[in-house]
């Protein structure tokens, strides 16, 4: 009989203490079997065997030793590593040789066992040798494969793990992991707290985190769990196989098919294996794939730091993505499949707009995204719809050259703060629409206009198209896309219907507002007129910022403060990052906020735009605002303070937009036209599709 004696080579009686040493039961391991579609027995040779054991060893993984208490009948599983294994025998070292070794003379050994992909291999064996640092065994001539699981388990390395329940917090690692449990080790020292105070009848939150940060959180409920002297191990299964990454919303992500379907690469969080799967479908938002049920390696939650999306080895696009969710489903043939659901959660911009490129391409051939197009088919394109009229062209005619020019840059460098959307026919611009982001968390939409009797609904196309691209776009952390902004006249049908009838539908300035300004073509006095006596303009402090903000609630209360970055911060903070995006494309971008107080009382903010002329042919995006305050303000000081913005603008006639309208018109002042500004808070995109749609 083989017996482990202890290095005195004396027998002594089992104590209690040393029932203590079980790691796991060989139940408690597999309660992954799928003990319904099991094969039955089926025998492995010896050198498969050897090459399967020198394959763990070279993948540092363990095996299972069993033994079996020679008076109780008691099972005892340890794990061990493997050594190189050549025909005879298998050398191993114990995993933990204090925890291991003593106490064991009293157990005899039955054979070893691992898991080879969702096989579990037993193999039958004799002892050769033991010794306080491992064991020699003698390879048998086959082993069994006794079982199948329903989904292989993976071992994981330097996953950290924390529980928490009931306001405790206990610390672990990550051992293995399938599709639908995890196993967790928690230690055992003297100073965690006692075991005994994690009550494994109710739920608890498992948060699992890496060098790389969080990567899987979420409610997990006990199904097994065994101990031994230092530590205690856990089998935790997942409540949910969804998670609500985003706000729920009716209006979702327009997905298609791609033909050939591109591939999702990355290195698996838990495990650092290489993972390669192919798309079902895929949208501006996220991606679909599908996996056999055996191998699947995805759960729901789980963060992807880095993945990429590889289109048939043409290009690859990379983000950081999240698994949503995994559904079972069983195909025609009868193969059992997980399909994923995997939300893009950042990438580079400009990548995103050759996806978006992409798949609008895929919907409508005519749909283009920031696409090469030839400049002067453009200008083409602007005169013969009118978009340049006689009154703007005159406005802009002494700066052409100079629009030219920024425009070369806007239409053919890549940007990450300029979008373009053309609806082409043969090469021909039928209907065209611009976007910038031009505040800090802000995108305005301007240069909409279509050739109408050429391809009717056009303009609604496009409306379409920046519609879907910013649903898709604004939840990406790059994309600094709270909230979209459009300026349009009031007599102009078209953004009228669209944007004025979604504010007056969705009826919640929470959502959607529209608040008038008074349009000026102003001459600014030169030579550095002075304000009157008792009057002041300085840069804007968080105070003068509260007090606009409490008139603009009391006045409107919709989102112009924070779409046009006007919030009050405490401290106020300068920020040059937007206008170094412009910088990098040769554009010039930038702002000045100032307050125009009497005494120490704010009476105005005024807000000077500073950029490359007609950025926007209307050139909203280089004229001053003004937020009166105050409705007592005497126009002359206002203009005196206009004035005292000479320096920053070179233009014969400098455009101003004061708001509020009202201000204006009771003071009896006249002014060229009124502008709409349409704000839109990308939190209620819902409310805007429905009313959108109702629309058309």
């Amino acid at each position: 009989m083989d017996y482990l004696r202890n290095p005195s080579g004396s027998h002594t009686t089992a104590r209690k203490k040393d029932d203590e040493v079980t790691l796991f039961s060989r139940r408690l391991i597999d309660t992954d079997l799928d003990t319904k579609s099991s094969q039955g027995k089926r025998t492995l040779g010896k050198n498969k065997l050897v090459n399967i054991l020198n394959l763990r060893h070279f993948r540092n993984q363990n095996i299972r030793i069993h033994f079996q208490h020679v008076e109780t009948s008691r099972k005892l599983v340890v794990e061990a590593i493997p050594q190189p294994c050549f025909e005879k025998y298998l050398l191993c070292l114990w995993r933990n040789i204090s925890a291991f070794y003593t106490g064991l003379e009293n157990y005899r050994i039955h054979g070893f066992s691992f898991s080879w992909g969702t096989e579990l291999i037993y193999a039958e064996t004799q002892l050769r040798a033991a010794s306080e640092k491992g064991v020699c065994l003698v390879l048998p001539e086959k082993a069994e494969i006794t079982s199948s699981r329903l989904s292989i388990r993976y071992e994981c390395r330097s996953i950290h793990a924390r529980l928490l329940q009931n306001g405790l917090m206990f610390t672990g690692k990550l051992k293995d992991f399938n599709a639908s449990a995890f196993c967790v080790t928690l230690t055992l020292s003297d100073d965690a707290l006692p075991i005994q105070f994690l009550n494994t009848t109710n739920t608890l939150n498992l948060l699992l985190e890496s060098e790389k940060g969080t990567l899987y959180s979420g409610e997990c409920r006990v199904l097994k769990r065994a101990r031994q002297r230092d530590e205690k191990t856990l089998v935790l299964e997942p409540v949910n196989d969804t998670i609500q990454r985003f706000a729920p919303r009716e209006y979702r992500s327009r997905r298609v098919s791609i033909s050939p379907s591109p591939d999702i690469v990355f290195r698996h969080p838990f495990t650092g294996h290489l993972v390669n799967l192919k798309a079902t479908d895929i949208s501006g938002a996220g991606i679909s794939v599908e996996e056999f049920r055996k191998d699947t390696v995805m759960v729901a939650g789980l963060i992807l730091p880095e993945m990429n999306i590889n289109f048939s080895n043409a290009f690859s696009i990379r983000c950081q993505a999240q698994i949503t969710y995994t559904r079972s489903f069983t195909s025609k043939q009868g193969q059992e499949f997980i399909r994923c659901g995997i939300a893009f959660l950042d990438m580079d911009p400009n990548d995103h707009v050759r996806l978006m490129s992409l798949i609008h391409q895929a919907e409508n051939t005519h749909s283009y995204i920031c696409n090469q197009v030839d400049i002067d088919s453009l200008w083409d394109f602007f005169f013969e719809t009118g978009f340049i009229y006689p009154k703007k062209y005159a406005f802009i005619r002494p700066y052409k050259e100079e629009i030219k020019k920024t425009y070369e840059k806007l239409y053919t460098c890549q940007s990450t703060v300029a979008r373009h959307f053309t609806w082409q026919q043969n090469g021909t611009i039928l209907a065209h629409l611009a976007m910038l982001r031009f505040y800090e968390k802000t995108w305005l939409i301007h240069h909409l206009a279509a050739r109408t009797g050429k391809r009717l609904g056009s303009g609604v196309e496009m409306v379409d198209q920046i519609s879907s691209f910013a649903y898709d776009t604004h939840r990406l952390a790059s994309s600094q896309m709270s909230y979209l902004i459009c300026y349009y006249r009031p007599s102009n049908h078209f953004p009228a219907h669209f944007f004025g009838g979604a504010a007056k539908h969705i009826n919640n300035p929470e959502a959607c507002s529209i608040d008038e300004f008074s349009y000026h073509h102003t001459i600014l006095a030169r030579g550095g007129k002075q304000l009157t006596s008792g009057w002041s303009l300085a840069q804007s402090e968080y105070e003068d910022l509260c007090e606009l903000r409490d008139f603009y609630r009391q006045y409107s209360g919709g989102q112009m403060i924070n779409a046009l970055d006007l919030v009050a911060e405490k401290p106020v903070r300068t920020r040059n990052d937007l206008s170094d995006r412009y910088h990098e494309m040769g554009l010039w971008r930038e702002r000045r906020v100032f307050a125009l107080r009497r005494g120490n009382d704010a009476k105005a903010v005024i807000m000077a735009n500073i950029s490359d002329f007609a950025l926007n042919l209307s050139d909203l995006t280089n004229c001053i605002s003004v937020f009166v305050i105050d409705q007592n303000t005497p126009y002359e000081i206002l203009r005196q303070a206009l004035s005292m913005m000479e320096d920053y603008y070179s233009a014969a006639k400098t455009p101003v937009l004061i708001y509020p309208l009202s201000y204006v018109e009771n003071a009896g002042i006249s002014y060229d036209r009124v502008y709409c500004l349409w704000a839109m808070n990308m939190e209620y995109t819902d409310e805007f599709f429905k009313v959108y749609n109702s629309l058309k």
